[in-house]
């Protein structure tokens, strides 16, 4: 703790006590006499201050949020006994979307380790994607067994957030994305599709403002984001039937105005995902149309106070991201969403992230765009724990406080300051997914540690594509690497316990999927037996890696939702065993054949010698061709 703090009232000297230990280690803080000022207005159109001299200590700041990240400015600097810094936000809204409703839902306590590191770094907006995962009075079946958050969850993270002057901002859907809600027979008449609410309809407009007021009784922030993205096939299911044929965009900007007015009586004003009024208005039916142009009319139909956000995670061309962002400024306010590229993988794919982020932060603070963050989304199965997206956190924090180009390699620093890590252990996780042979014109970030592990041993779907890459060696030296990090890291690196695994497995998986079915058409025998050990001790390692990603789940997440991994891990050892006994079989000759690995193996995501060709994979795409 600190030798004394002036300034400072009862409230927020507690938010200060309360900093996580990291903050405090090596009592550099001891012998500084602190005294912090809040200043409306600061010279110079700065928001931040932080001085330190032979008297003592300074920070000057516009808002709580600067304090803070002032206090990470000063253990940055703790060695040095003289200096003088002053920050201005580039950026007034800075922030992070993470996604809570693919799978799973964050627990408050990781959350608030979350915002702990957020305040140092200067962040002052978290945004919680909530499909389905909180609490509407009277409806039992909203969000049923998918560990969302009960209304008291909600405040208690907003009180804890709002001590750092960090808002909390509901991303919810009241039109598309709404599948796991519609699924239930309770809910058919508020169904277009299977995944679209009804527009036009009463029922449905019912059922929103029990969503809004909701969220509303629960946060401060009176922003909420509204979805609306996505929403292909709109009115051509029951809508269709009930209504006839229409422009989807005539039901759109309906529902769009209804929703806005709606959200009024809650005292709530709504942002929504721009991408369906771009791919309505766009000749193309695009969405990254820098040309789309809307008519007069239909301007006049968007309400003037809500939000477009601008979403875009893989474009890396300057000019199209300027023109995307001025074509949203002629239709109206603009928020943009940018990358944290986690989805569909185990980890946060940082060089991919930085080659997208970093245009087009450069492009929202030429335009001066108000609100900006980065988004951890976490599509199909949530494989990737949030804990991993820190370092791009702070990137995002650290292009909002300065004027130009910030180099993601510059800030190891300040990242030790703000969350007592190492960057270079992040670095080294994003390795299972940063192979050496990666597509550079990919538009899609590449993703092999996901479908190496999860492909079927004997069906490979992905076995010519990685044959002769020798990513074994690649991912023995990740492993060594990640073994060594863990080492350094101690008790601070439990989160490096997955990654660690994950590489051991793929070590043998990757051998052996680049070249089971070869030694068995070649009969090579020889290679066969090899390959029967390898089998035997890749079922150990993915029986860890299950038990070690199981152990992260449940200390960060809800239990619910782990149910889908376990199946994935269940049906992964069952097949590394069918595998397993089926090749000694045939090593023994109970068996004359196995014509699974007799089958030729074809590419499907390489491009010369090189991976990545644009398709998404997803588990259901990597595991089988088998239809179920």
């Amino acid at each position: 703790m600190f030798a004394s703090i002036t300034g400072a009232d009862k409230e927020l000297l507690s938010c200060i006590t309360r900093l996580p230990s990291f903050f405090w280690e090596g009592n550099w803080a001891e012998e500084i006499h602190l005294t912090i000022c809040p200043i409306p207005s600061l010279q110079d159109g700065n928001d931040l201050t932080v001085t330190r001299d032979n008297t003592g200590c300074r920070i000057e700041y516009r808002l709580p949020v600067h304090l803070f990240r002032g206090l990470g400015l000063l253990k940055e600097h703790a060695e040095e006994k003289n200096f003088f810094i002053n920050q201005k936000m580039y950026i007034p809204e800075i922030g992070i979307m993470t996604d809570v409703s693919r799978n799973s839902v964050p627990s408050p306590e990781f959350l608030q380790s979350l915002l702990d590191r957020m305040a140092l770094m200067g962040l002052n907006c978290l945004i919680l994607y909530m499909e389905d995962v909180y609490e509407i009075e009277g409806e039992p079946r909203f969000g049923y067994m998918r560990g969302g958050y009960t209304r008291e969850q909600l405040r208690s993270i907003d009180d804890y957030a709002a001590g750092y002057g960090i808002r909390i901002v509901a991303s919810i859907q009241v039109l598309g994305h709404m599948e796991k809600v519609l699924r239930f027979p309770e809910y058919a008449g508020l169904r277009d599709s299977s995944s679209c609410l009804l527009a036009g309809s009463e029922e449905t407009e019912q059922f929103i403002c029990k969503m809004l007021s909701s969220i509303g009784s629960c946060l401060r922030s009176r922003q909420i984001i509204v979805g609306m993205d996505e929403t292909h096939g709109l009115g051509e299911g029951r809508y269709r039937v009930l209504n006839g044929r229409r422009p989807p965009i005539e039901i759109y900007l309906e529902h769009l105005n209804r929703v806005h007015a709606l959200a009024g009586r809650y005292g709530l004003n709504i942002a929504f995902y721009s991408d369906m009024l771009f791919k309505y208005g766009s000749e193309k039916h695009t969405y990254l149309d820098p040309h789309m142009q809307l008519d007069e009319k239909t301007k006049e139909l968007i309400p003037s106070d809500a939000q477009l956000i601008y979403w875009d995670y893989y474009s890396r061309e300057a000019s199209l991201l300027n023109d995307m962002l001025a074509c949203h400024r002629s239709i109206g306010p603009t928020v943009y969403a940018g990358p944290l590229l986690s989805v569909s993988s185990f980890c946060v794919q940082y060089e991919a992230t930085w080659k997208t982020a970093g245009p087009a932060l450069m492009a929202v603070k030429r335009q001066k765009i108000p609100m900006v963050y980065g988004c951890l989304w976490h599509d199909d199965g949530a494989e990737c724990s949030d804990w991993l997206g820190l370092p791009g956190m702070q990137y995002y924090a650290e292009h909002a406080y300065t004027e130009g180009v910030v180099d993601p390699g510059s800030l190891d620093s300040r990242f030790l300051a703000c969350t007592g890590l190492d960057a270079g252990w992040f670095r080294d996780a994003a390795l299972l997914d940063e192979i050496p042979c990666i597509n550079p014109e990919n538009r899609w970030p590449p993703n092999p540690c996901k479908y190496i592990l999860w492909q079927d041993p004997l069906e490979g779907l992905y076995d010519a594509d990685i044959r002769g890459l020798s990513l074994d060696l690649h991912y023995r030296r990740t492993a060594q690497l990640l073994r060594r990090d863990l080492e350094e890291a101690g008790e601070n690196g439990a989160f490096l316990r997955v990654p660690l695994a994950l590489a051991e497995v793929l070590e043998i998986k990757s051998a052996l999927s680049g070249a089971l079915s070869w030694h068995y058409r070649e009969h090579d025998m020889t290679a066969l037996q090899q390959d029967a050990a390898a089998l035997s001790e890749l079922y150990v390692r993915v029986k860890k890696l299950r038990r070690l990603h199981r152990e992260q789940w449940m200390s960060s997440c809800s239990p619910f939702g782990w149910s889908r991994l376990d199946l994935r891990y269940g049906g992964l050892l069952a097949r590394l065993e069918t595998a397993s006994d089926r090749l000694q079989d045939y090593l023994e000759g109970r068996l004359s054949e196995l014509p699974e690995l007799a089958v030729p193996r074809y590419t499907l995501d390489r491009c010369g010698d090189l991976l990545g060709n644009g398709i998404w994979k997803v588990y259901d795409k990597s595991v089988s061709l088998s239809d179920g």
